[in-house]
């Protein structure tokens, strides 16, 4: 029966669902609140009932923490998962307990997406290895082995030099690896991507991938996809065998555990998986070239009044056939809290080149709407414009006073604070038009929510509060 459950345990896949695939990121914590480092997390497709382990143990991401226990699971197909931590056999499900029936379960959605902030702190007993040789032990160590993410090295070039195209469409350019025996795929945004983990079992044949790259803007195609000296654009990559995990039995005082090494045997170098691109004339088109570069290389997204542009990997930007007209351009951090970043230019019938995105408070809430552009100023075309700035003043409705406590909240696309300063002043710089709502809550006076709209020129409030006793 215990070998029957084993070889079920082996069998099983990776699932694959159609659709766009989605990203969970998040931070895990000891119960003594410090980071859980090198811990293993799995987005796992919830089983049909508490008892059927053998669907517990399909999981469609995976994903070590880091040294501040941070983790980010990538290639998600659209369905229902659980977010799962430490041992197999007594998991830690988010949002923080070893019950199934009480864990929170989130959906990727066909169009894919982001979801962030799925922090969750450790059950002391998932933080624990399995350490001896009993029955639960060994079907744990067979599970774990099955869904252990074997890294391959990862490195994108264009041919002849020149940049890396990592954002198009709104959509992040992937790498994916299909499974050629059970259709189970691994997605990999290779934005910051040196390596991409795939579920291999110690002891099994190396598994065969046909690798492919999607959402590469239009000017850039596929030249060649090398996995060490093979050509995988034509037949599927397959992990040498050197390189294949391994099970050890060791006994340390008294105690026999499996040991799964991952390491590769002496002398035997890890092949790298390296996409070369290369490049083609751009297809007709009316319009002219928008081309910037963020204030560094972290990945964001970047929209010219709504419409998506393509990002590259040093941190610069480029918007293809833009008629003449004004326009809002932003950057949307990627996780969100990175800064946003924001212009407003002016397009006439030349290229514009060398804009410089500057640092926002926030973002309007409709930046990502697409929208017409609007006409030109009496500046000319051809040139970026001064962002407005929101000042304000805070004082108490009876008697007029300033009120110099507290903060100020600015609510756009994402939410900025600032303290209240002397003489209840308060400002946000560096605004791109559009409506935003100011929200101040202090202490013994009335709540206010007081929507603003902001312009080319700076913007001068007087909020006023009343003092509830």
């Amino acid at each position: 029966m215990i070998a029957l459950f084993l070889t079920l345990l082996m069998l099983q896949g990776l699932p694959a669902l159609p659709g766009r695939s989605g990203t969970v990121s998040g931070v895990v914590r000891t119960s003594a609140g410090a980071p859980a480092a090198g811990v293993r997390v799995s987005a796992m497709v919830p089983p049909e009932s508490a008892i059927d382990l053998r669907s517990a143990s399909s999981f469609s991401a995976l994903a070590e923490t880091d040294e501040a226990g941070r983790y980010r699971l990538e290639g998600i197909p659209p369905g229902r998962y659980y977010i799962v931590a430490g041992r197999v056999d007594g998991p830690t499900y988010y949002p923080g307990t070893t019950e199934m029936a009480k864990a929170k379960i989130f959906s990727i959605s066909p169009e894919g997406g982001a979801v962030s902030g799925i922090d969750f702190v450790m059950v002391d007993s998932s933080v624990r290895m399995a350490s001896s040789l009993d029955v639960a032990g060994l079907l744990a160590a067979f599970t774990s082995q099955l869904n252990m993410a074997f890294e391959i090295p990862v490195k994108v070039q264009v041919d002849g030099g020149g940049k890396i195209p990592i954002l198009s469409a709104g959509a992040s350019t992937v790498i994916r690896l299909t499974n050629v025996t059970n259709g189970a795929q691994i997605a990999r945004q290779w934005g910051a991507a040196t390596s991409i983990g795939v579920p291999v079992a110690a002891g099994q044949t190396p598994p065969g991938f046909r690798v492919s790259v999607e959402n590469l803007p239009a000017g850039f195609v596929v030249k060649s996809v090398q996995y060490g000296p093979d050509d995988v654009m034509s037949v599927p990559l397959k992990i040498p065998a050197a390189n294949m995990p391994r099970i050890t039995v060791s006994t340390v005082a008294g105690v026999t555990q499996q040991v799964v090494s991952t390491t590769s045997l002496a002398g035997v170098q890890a092949p790298t998986l390296t996409i070369t691109l290369a490049t083609v004339p751009f297809p007709p088109m009316t319009g002219v070239q928008v081309i910037g570069r963020m204030k560094d290389t972290e990945i964001r997204s970047v929209y010219l009044s709504g419409v998506p542009g393509i990002v590259y990997s040093d941190g610069s930007f480029e918007f293809r056939g833009v008629t003449p007209g004004r326009y809002r351009v932003a950057a949307l951090g990627n996780p969100p809290a990175l800064s946003s970043l924001a212009a407003l230019i002016e397009v006439g019938d030349r290229n514009l080149e060398s804009i410089e995105l500057l640092e926002t408070a926030t973002l309007p809430a409709d930046v990502k709407m697409p929208s017409l552009p609007e006409p030109v100023s009496n500046s000319g075309a051809g040139s970026a414009l001064p962002l407005a700035s929101l000042r304000g003043r805070l004082t108490e409705e009876a008697s007029g006073r300033p009120i110099e406590e507290g903060s100020v909240k600015l609510i756009g696309r994402n939410e900025a604070v600032t303290p209240i300063g002397p003489g209840g002043q308060f400002e946000f710089l560096r605004l791109l038009p559009g409506t935003y709502n100011l929200e101040i809550r202090i202490f013994g006076h009335t709540n206010v929510l007081q929507p603003v709209v902001v312009g080319d020129e700076d913007v001068k409030v007087g909020v006023t509060t009343l003092k509830m006793y």
